[in-house]
């Protein structure tokens, strides 16, 4: 067994690792765990993640759980490949960038994602997705203007916290939120998701969508 094993099926938040572990060029191993099927409310799950979601990884005798958490343990821990050594101020920004964009970004993707494919239809809110799409106009406007006056989020070279930022706002590009009044953000969002390491864990997640 490899020494890093990463447990979620890739049709899960799991994406964002299999993309951080890509990029960094480590050697894993996917348990491709799915809530759906129960596997995560299991003794041997539970004892690892308390709390049954998906995924957890485990490093060694480390055990961390929370995609954006994960990622950054492995950038910090196992700096190399095409993500950078972060000095400490530049890690705290990548944290920083990672909790903010679950706050802004991600809770109005979730309500999205819930009203228009989650829910059954007869709760599905159209007026929720109108809220949330007009909630996300202010944060993104806020991202737009740092991304016009540099390339990344830290500055000219894609770091752990471009790679979570883009990880969380890719919903919005599955949602075909408009993002025309962004063009900084949505230039920048198209470069990270153009990259080898997210195209190779999209395939990944696709396979396993299609498999569910």
């Amino acid at each position: 067994m490899a020494k890093i094993t990463l447990y979620g099926t890739p049709n899960s938040r799991a994406s964002r690792v299999l993309w951080a572990l890509n990029e960094l060029g480590l050697d894993y191993e996917n348990v491709p765990w799915d809530f759906r099927k129960g596997e995560t409310s299991t003794p041997e799950y539970l004892a690892m993640n308390p709390m049954p979601t998906l995924p957890t990884l485990k490093d060694g005798d480390v055990v961390v759980h929370e995609s954006c958490a994960i990622n950054l343990h492995l950038a910090r821990t196992h700096p190399g490949g095409n993500l950078p050594k972060l000095t400490d101020k530049q890690m705290c920004e990548a944290t920083q960038w990672s909790f903010w964009a679950m706050w802004n970004i991600e809770r109005h993707g979730t309500e999205i994602l819930m009203h228009r494919m989650m829910l059954p239809e007869a709760q599905r809110d159209p007026k929720a997705v109108e809220r949330a799409i007009a909630a996300l106009q202010r944060p993104l406007k806020a991202i737009d203007g740092v991304l016009a006056k540099q390339k990344y989020l830290l500055g000219d070279t894609f770091t752990i916290a471009d790679l979570n930022m883009a990880a969380i706002s890719g919903s919005l590009v599955r949602f075909n939120v408009d993002l025309s009044s962004f063009p900084h953000f949505k230039t920048w969002l198209e470069t990270c998701r153009a990259r080898p390491a997210q195209l190779a864990a999209a395939e990944l997640q696709a396979a396993a969508a299609k498999a569910a």
